[in-house]
């Protein structure tokens, strides 16, 4: 048997190990493949009314392997200037509006290349964004970045009679996404924007009606005081094909505004070119305007401070203006804080600044209802009471002099309505610029309401001899009026029958009843005197009262009078009148008048037996109070020789009340 020979290896072998170990020492490191896809692009287009848009990305990217280190963004706006603070974010840290993991990005617009595509038409302008560091890894991470374009230099606005077509064409992506939205911003204007379907050609022209599909964008409107808002929505955005956006606007957004309405000089500037002709001067007359509104609201502080203080002195009280600082310098202050107030007012898009100053110039000008110097419970001085002539004592007291800035007096009325009217000649004037500003301007009249209608003469003390002279005098026509009419006559809306049954009245009956009203009438005859108070040691009266007695009364009738009481008030004194009743005690009238007396107030009187009755109306009006005193003048009034009460003359004739029941119940 042959014995078996070890054979050396051949160049066979050593061939493919040579080669296996020339492989491993000469190895190149291994470069990481990178995937990219486009999952959305959320844009936002804000366009001003120029025209000019700022265009903001926000491109959701998925990677897959990595590191991204650059990425090319075509079909951009070939006129886009870039803005800095590009980044790119994880998508979760974006989700959470954190810029924590941020990284920034480098973006540049690529020279345009002007070899033409394969399909003959001309390249798009291209962006290329670089990532910082080691670039972007695997994950999701949202690209922001942004620019701006002119769309209308670029003729992608276009006026088509009273609306606007806007056009924008987004990037190319090659892979497409889902959900495409753009946020367009527009200036503000009457008509709201909405979405054009049709569709375009890429020449730009529009396509035939038979093109039109169905609505593929979905659009929603935001309408603010200065912009309008359009969301577009379409379900998908094609591959490697440019999105194509066209939205309708009212033509009026796109209106260029005037050099002289810019945000700081809105009314005024439009009031400048009207009246001036020239900023230099306008801006002259403006100071002028300032420098008379100035003098003059600072006079009518000053004069009013003077005229208030001198009206409130010869009253007995101190003036109370509502700043209490001396004069000088708050007649300047508010002077300045009303020119102030107009000039921002009508420089500032907002009119807070400008109302506060107004406010506070309406402040220092007003007034405050001035209070006793002393206290005002002192006692009276012992005086003496008056007989004096009704028409002596209720005339008309005469008026105030000197009074210009009061709106209870002529004077002030006028000269009140004149500033007004030269008010509402300057709103007129710059409601033609800016209706806004107009109002602001009107509301500034409580500026002059300051003035005018506080401190006032109705505010100071009254003087008890001279204010309750009108008061007393409507209540004595109003008593007289209503001692007119028989006591127990019919009302004029008595139903039917009791009219007929009066009529069947024998002739005898109705004849006794007329001289029984004649006799009333003669019993009731009314005298009505002034009664004023005299202190001792003093020339001049401290009250007046309106004096009424029946010509035949009851035996005990003292006196009825009237007289009315002023509380302090907040907007002056109030009047409270009341009617006082004295009688002798156990007299006849006194017991007349018993049943009367529940609804007042029992007081001894100014003589030893005296007793007063006081009442008082539930309303301080004349027409109660009058009510209560002939009802009183009745109750006290004798009855007439032989007059016996009238039963009525059937079932249905009215029944007469008893003397000043309805009059005391109505009025007390």
């Amino acid at each position: 048997m042959p014995s078996r020979i070890a054979r050396r290896p051949g160049p066979a072998l050593l061939l493919p190990l040579l080669a296996a170990l020339f492989a491993i020492a000469f190895t190149l490191p291994a470069r990481a493949w990178v995937e990219v896809h486009v999952a959305g692009d959320d844009v936002r287009l804000a366009i001003d009314r120029a025209g000019t848009a700022r265009v903001e990305h926000k491109v959701t990217l998925k990677i897959s392997g990595g590191p991204l280190r650059a990425l090319d963004i075509r079909g951009v706006d070939p006129d886009a200037e870039l803005d800095p603070g590009s980044y790119a974010v994880p998508f979760k840290a974006a989700q959470a509006g954190s810029l924590t993991d941020a990284t920034p990005v480098a973006i540049e617009l690529l020279p345009p290349d002007a070899r033409p595509r394969e399909d003959g038409a001309r390249r798009t302008a291209s962006l290329r964004a670089r990532f910082d560091g080691k670039g972007l890894s695997r994950g999701v991470f949202v690209l922001f970045f942004r620019y701006r374009t002119d769309l209308m230099k670029r003729g992608l606005i276009q006026q088509d009679g009273a609306s606007t077509r806007v056009t924008w064409i987004g990037p190319l992506w090659d892979d497409g996404y889902d959900s495409a939205r753009l946020t367009v911003e527009l200036p503000a204007a009457p008509d709201q924007p909405r979405v054009e379907e049709a569709r375009f050609d890429e020449a730009g022209g529009a396509a035939g009606s038979d093109e039109l599909g169905e609505p593929l964008t979905l659009s929603t409107v935001r309408r603010a005081l200065d912009r309008d808002e359009i969301e577009l929505l379409r379900p998908y955005a094609p591959k490697g094909e440019a999105l194509r956006w066209t939205v309708r606007a009212d033509a009026r957004a796109f209106q260029p505004t005037p050099a002289a309405a810019t945000p700081g000089a809105d009314a005024l500037g439009r009031l400048a070119d009207a009246a001036a002709g020239s900023p230099d001067r306008g801006r002259t007359l403006y100071i002028a305007g300032g420098v008379a509104l100035f003098a003059l609201y600072s006079a009518l502080v000053a004069l009013k401070a003077r005229e208030h203080e001198r009206l409130a002195r010869a009253a007995g009280v101190a003036p109370r203006p509502l700043v209490p600082i001396p004069l000088a310098p708050r007649a300047a202050l508010a002077g300045l804080a009303l020119v102030a107030g107009v000039a921002l007012e009508l420089l500032l898009r907002d009119g807070t600044a400008g109302a506060a100053l107004v406010a506070v110039a309406t402040a220092l000008a007003a007034h405050r209802t001035p209070r006793p110097e002393r206290a005002g419970g002192a006692l009276r001085r012992p005086g003496k009471w008056l007989p004096v002539a009704e028409a002596e004592a209720f005339r008309e007291p005469p008026r105030a002099r000197g009074v210009y800035l009061d709106v209870s007096t002529r004077a002030g009325k006028a000269l009140l309505l004149a500033l007004l009217a030269a008010l509402g000649a300057g709103v007129h004037a710059v409601a033609g610029a800016s209706p806004y500003h107009a109002h602001l301007l009107a509301l500034d009249a409580t500026a002059l309401l300051a003035i005018f209608c506080t401190g006032r003469l109705a505010e100071l003390p009254p003087d008890p001899a001279a204010r309750p002279v009108a008061f007393l005098r409507d209540v004595a026509r109003r008593v007289r009026r209503t001692l007119k009419a028989p006591a127990g006559a019919a009302p004029t809306a008595a139903p039917k029958r009791a009219a007929g049954a009066a009529a069947k009245a024998s002739a005898g009956a109705a004849a006794r009843a007329s001289a029984g009203a004649a006799a009333r009438a003669a019993a009731t005859e009314l005298r009505v005197v002034g009664r004023l108070r005299i202190p001792d040691g003093s020339p001049d009266a401290d009250e007046l009262r309106l004096g009424l007695a029946p010509r035949a009364a009851l035996p005990g009738f003292v006196a009825i009078e009237v007289g009315v009481v002023y509380a302090p008030g907040a907007g002056g004194a109030i009047g409270l009148p009341e009617v006082l009743l004295r009688v002798a005690p156990g007299s006849p009238c006194e017991a007349a008048v018993e049943r009367l007396a529940r609804s007042g107030r029992s007081s001894r009187g100014r003589r030893p037996g005296e007793r007063v009755l006081a009442f008082t109306p539930r309303l301080p009006t004349t027409r109660m109070t009058a009510a209560i005193a002939a009802a009183l003048v009745r109750a006290v009034t004798t009855p007439p020789a032989g007059a016996t009460p009238t039963k009525p003359q059937g079932a249905g004739a009215p029944r007469a009340p008893r003397p000043g029941k309805k009059a005391i119940s109505a009025a007390a």
